[in-house]
């Protein structure tokens, strides 16, 4: 087990060290199980816009961010 300078600089709140062990196997086989949608959202959250997505995910939900229609973001767009 690390010592507790261990989670100097990674975002730990506390110094008590973690230990965890993961089985690469396992993790891919539940990825490949995933349907399509899951795996888009998955690369999606792994990816640079992962943390920025999660955010607006946050305030949609939230109602601090309300979402627009289709008809209105395709207003010009779309013709009736």
């Amino acid at each position: 087990m690390r010592d507790a300078g261990f989670c100097e600089g990674m975002g730990a709140e506390m110094g008590i060290p973690v230990v965890v062990e993961l089985d690469v196997k396992n993790i891919a086989q539940t990825i490949m199980k995933l349907k399509k949608e899951d795996k888009e959202t998955l690369l999606l959250l792994l990816s640079r816009d992962g943390k920025e997505l999660s955010k607006r995910y946050r305030e949609v939900k939230s109602g601090k961010v309300k979402t627009l229609l289709r008809e209105q973001v395709f207003k010009d767009v779309l013709q009736r």
